[in-house]
This record gives structure tokens, sequence and C-alpha cells, in this order.
């Protein structure tokens, strides 16, 4: 037998739909609220932050966009005085913070 959600009433298994009020059934067999019940307000919601693994990949993936940033800058700065050279020190500066770094 499953419970009605909404009004109490008790329905065979193979009922999708409560013969006393027409609600949809749910398959968690749930007893149906009380009056009391009902007519509590809703507890406020706490946010607890975020969380620090969600915070720390979020951070990571900021960094790594500022990285990808600054190179776009400084090849458009050597495309546009057409010297390619401050590119190299710039790869290897990069380079060298992304392994200390671990990004």
């Amino acid at each position: 037998m499953i419970t009605c959600t909404k009004c109490g009433e008790q329905n065979s298994d193979e009922t999708r739909f409560c013969s006393k009020c027409n609600n949809k059934l749910q398959s968690s067999r749930k007893a149906a609220p009380t009056e009391e019940a009902r007519h509590h307000p809703l507890e406020h919601f706490q946010h607890e932050g975020v969380p620090t693994d969600s915070w720390r990949a979020l951070m990571r993936m900021v960094e790594a966009w500022a990285y990808v940033l600054v190179l776009l800058g400084v090849g458009a700065g050597c495309a546009y005085f057409t010297t390619w050279w401050p590119m190299y020190p710039t790869v290897g500066i990069l380079g060298l913070l992304l392994w200390f770094r671990r990004v």
C-alpha cells in the first residue's frame, strides 16, 4: 500500500494517482504530514560557504586564465612590434611558474 503524501489516503501499489485527491503518488511510502507540521513555517537556509576544494579549484582556474592572458598580451605586443624576442623569456617564466605552482 502506498500512502498519499497530500491527504494520507491508502492506495494500492499499482495506482499512480491518489483515489481521493488525484495527487501523484510517490514511491517512498512516507507517512502523510500531520496538520501541525503543515502550518509551521520553513526554517531559514544558512549557506555554509563554498567548500574548500571547490574554492581551491576556482582559484587555480583563475590563476591559469591569468597566465593565458599574460601570454596572449605578450604575444599581441610582439605581433604589433614585430619583435619576437620578449616571447621567449615570457614562456620560460610562465613555464617555471606553472612548474613550481603545479597548476
